[in-house]
């Protein structure tokens, strides 16, 4: 006798990126801790591709630099 179980493995579904978070966060008016990771990677990828340094980017976020110092490195590449 085979039993057969339904699949347990969904794919989560993928989370698009908030354009209107992005942009606010390129504006100063949403911080590190209220954007996805995604959403804090491109906008450090913007930020850096404006030229803006990683210092600027971190004040910009209201963020510790360290805190996307990986992120921007990443993003240069």
């Amino acid at each position: 006798m085979i039993i057969q179980f339904p699949s347990t493995r969904t794919a989560a579904p993928v989370r698009k990126l908030d354009a209107l978070a992005v942009e606010a966060a390129l504006n100063g008016h949403r911080t590190y801790d209220e954007l996805h990771p995604r959403e804090v990677f491109e906008v450090v990828r913007i930020a850096r591709r404006r030229g803006d340094t990683l210092d600027q980017v971190a004040e910009l976020l209201d963020v510790d630099f360290f805190m996307i110092a990986d992120e921007y490195e990443a993003a240069g590449t």
